[in-house]
């Protein structure tokens, strides 16, 4: 292999590790941009999600994106409705 194969070939190992950590970084970012709280979580699914094949990471991204406003409860708010109904 010539020297000019060579620095061609690992340009491209360079530049496909590059591209893997920009678009596997997108759901933890997103995540956190967006105060949610399993933003760790969706960081590592991201992460290991393109490990994985697309459909983790798909995952991972769509979950940065769902409201959690909805979805929190707070224990002592259910701590309250349980004595109230005693």
């Amino acid at each position: 292999m010539s020297i000019i194969g060579f620095a061609i070939l690992v340009s491209l190992v360079l530049l496909l590790v590059w591209l893997y950590t920009v678009v596997a970084k997108i759901p933890g970012e997103t995540a956190r941009e967006r105060n949610h709280p399993q933003a760790e979580a969706i960081n590592v699914l991201g992460w290991i999600g393109l490990l994985l094949g697309v459909a983790p990471w798909l995952v991972a991204l769509v979950w940065a994106y769902t409201r959690t406003d909805t979805m929190q409860s707070q224990p002592e708010d259910l701590a309250d409705a349980h004595a109230q109904s005693d």
